[in-house]
């Protein structure tokens, strides 16, 4: 049970409810392409000053929530693909290679802290210094530890359910529809 997963899942969720509600109004004309999310740039976020308190408790919260996991399990990752492909490649550096290797391994830790300042900012962009300590204080709370446990298990089996309640509702949706066009004497 990783939170990057159920990172994915929140993302699969979202998708899903927007198939559901695409679904339901299939008949129609395609609706104009989404606009971009409003905020800030990346650039921007990147190029924000912000108090160190304020990052360091958005750094805080995305540990709390295990957000900082993500980055630190894809630091192995990284190495091992290094380790597979170049390996592969030159099996006859092998030694080279895995004495290289430990200098990278120790360098990803810094990479890695990297990584997870540079997300503090996209929270701390959205959120004041006092929301983030709000919702850090509950993230540490017994319950907050709790809900960051347990969404994992949630995710497993919500999904299934709202990739069927979907289906259903975008069916009962469009049956809707179509009834209400046919009463206006317009049978789709």
């Amino acid at each position: 049970m990783s939170i990057p997963v159920s990172f994915l899942r929140s993302a699969a969720l979202a998708a899903l409810l927007m198939a559901g509600v695409g679904s339901a109004f299939a008949q129609q004309p395609a609706a104009p392409a989404p606009t971009a999310p409003t905020g800030p740039s990346v650039e921007e976020i990147m190029k924000t000053p912000f108090l160190p308190s304020h990052l360091a408790v958005a750094n805080d919260v995305l540990k709390a929530s295990g957000m900082r996991t993500m980055f630190e399990n894809s630091m192995p990752n990284v190495v091992g693909a290094l380790r597979v492909n170049v390996t592969r490649q030159r099996p006859e550096l092998a030694k080279v290679i895995e004495e290289c290797l430990a200098i990278v391994e120790k360098e990803s830790g810094n990479v890695m802290n990297e990584g997870v300042t540079s997300a503090a900012r996209f929270l701390a962009v959205r959120m004041s210094e006092a929301e983030l300590k709000d919702v850090n204080t509950f993230l540490n709370t017994p319950s907050g530890k709790k809900y960051v446990e347990i969404l994992p298990l949630f995710m497993d089996q919500v999904m299934p359910f709202i990739e069927i309640w979907s289906e259903e509702s975008g069916a009962r949706l469009s049956k809707i529809f179509q009834d209400e066009m046919a009463k206006r004497g317009h049978k789709l």
